[in-house]
């Protein structure tokens, strides 16, 4: 259900991208409404700062307007963040799963069925084993089907490769047994794990290369309030005569 389809206040206020990644993290209506209304909150108190500020001087209203704002975008970059960070691990702990799947399936004799259940055994607790759990029960409800491996695809990665290696094995299964298109399937996992690892070393990099930049901006916010200080004291002392 896109946000467009919303009619509240609260689906309104939220950015174009918020509702969709919110329930892509679980949130259901309820949460995400609250989710909303903890923002708007936290906005509205720098915003009565702003009020009383604006009591000893009505300029300083803007300090609070520009504080609420800030507060609002904050938190949606921190949510945007958190929710990239959750798909990515996503996306890898599924490529984990794919090089792990790969070797059963070469067995002879394997079949899907019983492939997964040994998989079950091998994952760690998480998301990707819960998705793999419903998959085999919808195996057993709906044999003949591909949307069950569909619907685990975009709940354990959420990515076109993820749902083309999953329909690719459905069609396997079904129609033929050629090793060779395991092997295939097993190219496609080694590469969307090695681009996991390499996406890995350059949000470490990145990381790494911003330090500098964020101990220089500390270093002139620090200057800057001290130069604001002294200003404010020779003000006092030299125009108005109050120190």
């Amino acid at each position: 259900m896109d946000i467009e389809e919303h009619k509240t206040i609260w689906h309104k206020l939220a950015e174009k991208n918020l509702y969709k990644m919110l329930k892509e993290l679980g949130y259901n209506e309820k949460m995400f409404i609250k989710f909303q209304q903890n923002r708007v909150k936290k906005c509205s108190l720098f915003l009565l700062a702003g009020l009383i500020l604006g009591f000893i001087k009505i300029p300083l209203i803007l300090i609070g307007i520009v504080l609420a704002l800030f507060q609002w975008t904050s938190i949606y970059k921190k949510t945007k963040s958190y929710y990239n960070n959750s798909m990515f691990k996503k996306q890898l702990t599924f490529s984990k799963f794919t090089r792990m799947l790969i070797p059963y399936l070469l067995q002879s004799n394997a079949t899907l069925y019983n492939v997964f259940n040994k998989m079950i055994c091998r994952l760690e607790d998480g998301y990707v084993k819960n998705c793999l759990e419903n998959l085999i029960i919808e195996m057993n409800n709906n044999p003949n089907s591909e949307e069950p491996f569909k619907e685990f695809a975009l709940k354990a990665s959420g990515t076109d490769q993820a749902v083309l290696f999953m329909t690719t094995l459905y069609d396997y299964q079904q129609n033929t047994f050629d090793s060779s298109v395991i092997s295939e399937l097993g190219k496609m996992a080694s590469e969307q794990l090695f681009n996991g690892v390499d996406e890995i070393i350059d949000f470490k990099l990145r990381k790494f290369n911003m330090f500098p930049t964020k101990v220089t901006m500390i270093s002139i916010i620090i200057v800057f309030g001290y130069m604001i200080s002294t200003f404010i004291y020779l003000f006092k002392e030299f125009l108005l005569g109050t120190v």
